[in-house]
């Protein structure tokens, strides 16, 4: 079912960084894998590698004998539609629509079912996930736990081969993480559906078929090992008896020195005399010497090492800094003045109390018209007062669009295809030196036409209600 074949990511920039190294597996059809290891190891990244979301640097993923790095971007985003359920770190809730309209939206979008299959198929799951009684709620109303639950249904929607899970319960309760992943459990048995998840909760991947530890990009333990070993360490050998025919030290210490008289006077020598002297000396010296030497060229190749192995550990953790510190996507599309829209996207710290510091973000928006991406203008509606910003907790940034684009291309019928690029410096310093990444974010949305006809609209799809400004899309 997947196969993954010396799967390798690697970050250039002033100094190279391995994220992932030479990594392969193979899962069959109802299996399941946990991939433990400390924060920065690459279980994120090869997680988002199978995903077809982060492409690999070298080696192939393939799912159902298809290398999915080997297709276009379109005919992959069909087969991720289509094979793979994602339940990321957060539930991601649309915050407009109900929970059961949530879990529909990946079924209503690809079109396989009619509108009332899909939500035939959203309640059957709501009930399975234990949720049946607050299919009408929206995400402000339910708890994490139950956002968490919403969210694995709608991963399940579309009957995936693959559910792929990163951390699923990141902030949530320990009682109510429990519940959580061992629901995911329980559904992969009940489905037969095959199952990564990146876990750090020892209970519940010893439940997995298989275990996999992460350990600066390369994967520790390998298939067929036990999976006690990952947490478990190895009970020290027992010393072997000795033998009965080797010699004791006190004979051999009398085999050494007791000498013969005869034998002492035949070899007596005196060092120091002479040309011996001199050979004595220069021996005495040498000897130190060439110690010391060694050992201060073993002390600075050691240093070196160390100095190396901390900069690229300060890299991972920049870049775990980077891309999980700061969580960045669109919060909402609403219709403008004339034809413009405002879009409004939203920068969040999950670190906690420590503030991150962004340099202001360049934004972009570009139009899909054919096979080919049409730049808009883009601008501002409040400019930055600073050019570094200070993110502690949710902040907001807003930009006026106005994509009056003739014959954009139809993915969805009457919608727009719209791709925004977010390029961002970001550090923990608000006066970096060394600390600092650029992160490069793309969000895919379908955005309705001022002038489109929402009864024509509603001919095509079914939604629950009036036709949405705009639908996200999964990164493709």
């Amino acid at each position: 079912m997947l196969s993954v074949v010396s799967v390798a990511k690697n970050y250039s920039g002033e100094r190279s960084l391995d994220a992932v190294k030479n990594v392969s597996l193979e899962l069959g059809q109802g299996e399941s894998l946990a991939i433990v290891g400390r924060s920065g190891s690459g279980k994120s990244t090869l997680l988002g590698m199978i995903g077809g979301i982060s492409r690999p640097t070298a080696g192939e993923i393939i799912i159902d004998g298809v290398n999915q790095w080997s297709l276009d971007d379109n005919t992959r985003a069909e087969l991720r539609n289509q094979k793979l359920g994602f339940v990321f770190q957060f539930a991601s809730l649309l915050p407009s629509l109900r929970a059961i309209d949530n879990v529909a939206l990946p079924g209503l979008i690809s079109g396989k079912l009619k509108g009332e299959e899909v939500y035939a198929r959203a309640r059957a799951l709501l009930d399975r996930v234990g949720l049946a009684h607050r299919a009408e709620a929206y995400p402000g109303q339910l708890s994490g736990g139950e956002q968490r639950r919403v969210a694995i249904a709608r991963a399940l929607v579309n009957s995936p081969s693959l559910l792929l899970a990163d951390e699923p319960t990141a902030d949530l309760d320990e009682i109510t993480e429990a519940e959580i992943l061992n629901l995911l459990m329980d559904i992969h048995k009940a489905l037969n559906v095959t199952l990564v998840v990146v876990t750090h909760n020892p209970e519940i991947a010893a439940r997995a078929d298989r275990i996999m530890e992460m350990r600066k990009g390369e994967s520790f333990v390998k298939q067929g090992v036990s999976k006690q070993a990952v947490f478990d360490h190895a009970a020290p050998a027992k010393s072997q008896t000795e033998s009965s025919d080797v010699v004791s030290p006190q004979e051999t210490a009398r085999s050494i020195y007791e000498i013969s008289p005869q034998q002492a006077s035949a070899h007596r020598v005196k060092l120091g005399e002479g040309l011996e002297r001199f050979l004595g000396r220069f021996v005495m010296w040498l000897v130190p010497t060439c110690l010391i030497a060694w050992g201060l060229n073993w002390a600075v190749e050691k240093y070196e090492a160390d100095v190396i192995e901390a900069k690229a550990q300060q890299r991972l953790a920049l870049e775990e800094l980077g891309m999980q510190g700061l969580r960045a996507d669109v919060k909402n599309v609403e219709f403008g003045k004339g034809k413009t829209y405002l879009v409004t996207i939203y920068l969040r710290n999950t670190k906690g109390d420590d503030p991150l510091y962004v340099m202001s973000p360049t934004f972009r928006t570009f139009v899909q018209v054919g096979t080919s991406w049409l730049e808009i203008p883009t601008k501002p509606v409040k400019a930055a007062s600073a050019q570094v910003l200070k993110i502690a907790g949710t902040q907001m940034l807003t930009y006026e669009i106005e994509p009056d684009v003739p014959n954009f291309t139809q993915l969805l019928p009457y919608y727009m295809h719209v791709r925004f690029t977010n390029d961002m410096l970001i550090s923990p310093r608000s006066q970096p030196k060394d600390d600092l990444i650029e992160r490069n974010d793309s969000y895919y949305v379908y955005l309705k036409p001022h002038d489109a006809d929402d009864k024509a609209i509603l001919g095509k799809m079914k939604f629950p209600g009036k036709p949405p400004v705009w639908i996200p899309m999964p990164p493709h």
